[in-house]
């Protein structure tokens, strides 16, 4: 991971050092850096029986690591910028410290350094980064386009976080097998693994929005924003006559928020958006287990996805079932 973020520091270095600063403050800190996680996890996975001595990950791997954070990154100035933020991970947002329009070109300069990187690794490497970018564009914009529509479906839901989350991580998975040699029905299985984490992982994080306990977060924010999730979707349904008139009075007061946050406790439906968290993370593990490439790696993808679980569920007793499927 220590020759990820050398990658990625060299990577997005500036050829002028008067803009060095708000492109180097992108990049120092970089979160929990799953996506390079993903991408060192699934050429792992390709390597031989464990047992035999040990192997330094090829540069290759390294960068496509670098790559895909580069992407996430990007992808993060353009979200902040959309949703007006002004705080992200404890500290003040680009947009807040340095302006709108630098970090909107930070933004775009992080994605055409990501597609030039991309270049180097050969032609399918950059054509899938640039799907990648597709999907999460499409993603982001079904659900900018359902904002405050009290009537958004699961399927659109589904949807949306597919492209604005899932891609990207479906990518990593997918970018460690490519990088290391793997035959087509492993860079499959491993892209299967990698969509449907991702899913589980955004519908975590939409029902940690409403439930959060010790994140730094508001509660419900996304209700606030008009951003109607699993949880909201499977109350609305449940309580039409409860809650649909309290979506559809906008601005949503704090107390109202409060009543849709009781509401979806009653119903039951961060429980169930848990369940459906669980079967999406039981696919991804079956999509390794189920490959013969990867069958003697299989108990440490499991471990490391528990870790991943684990954490999530301690900041909310809804999830602490899933920790049973990890």
């Amino acid at each position: 991971m220590e020759r990820v973020r050398e990658s990625l520091y060299s990577l997005a270095v500036p050829p002028h050092p008067g803009i060095h600063e708000p492109i180097m403050y992108a990049v120092e800190q970089t979160g929990r850096l799953l996506r390079p996680t993903l991408v060192l996890l699934s050429s792992y996975l390709l390597e031989d029986e464990p047992g035999g001595a040990a192997r330094v990950t090829p540069q290759r791997v390294i960068d496509g690591a670098a790559i895909v954070e580069i992407l996430h990154i990007a992808t993060l100035f353009h979200d902040d910028l959309i949703d007006e933020a002004q705080v992200r991970r404890g500290r003040p947002t680009s947009n807040a410290k340095y302006g709108d329009a630098i970090a909107l070109l930070t933004g775009d300069y992080l994605l055409a350094r990501c597609m030039q990187a991309a270049a180097t690794l050969g032609a399918s490497r950059m054509m899938t980064m640039a799907e990648t970018l597709i999907d999460l564009c499409v993603g982001q914009m079904l659900e900018t386009s359902q904002l405050f529509d009290p009537l958004r479906t699961e399927e659109e839901y589904l949807t949306s976080i597919s492209g604005k989350t899932a891609r990207l991580i479906r990518t990593a998975s997918l970018m460690g097998a490519s990088q290391s040699g793997a035959d087509i029905a492993a860079q499959t299985a491993l892209e299967t693994f990698g969509q449907n984490l991702g899913m589980a992982f955004q519908i975590w994080d939409d029902i940690l929005d409403i439930c959060s306990r010790d994140t730094g977060k508001r509660p419900a924010k996304d209700v606030l924003n008009g951003v109607y999730t699993l949880p909201v979707i499977y109350a609305v349904r449940d309580y039409p006559d409860r809650i649909l008139p309290v979506l559809r009075e906008q601005p949503i007061s704090p107390p109202q928020c409060q009543a849709i946050i009781d509401a979806m406790h009653e119903s039951g439906s961060i429980a169930r958006a848990a369940d459906v968290a669980r079967r999406y993370m039981a696919d991804a593990l079956d999509a390794v287990e189920s490959h013969p490439s990867f069958v003697h790696r299989a108990p440490v993808v499991r471990r490391c996805l528990r870790d991943l679980v684990d954490g999530l569920a301690s900041q909310h007793p809804a999830q602490e079932a899933l920790c049973d499927t990890a």
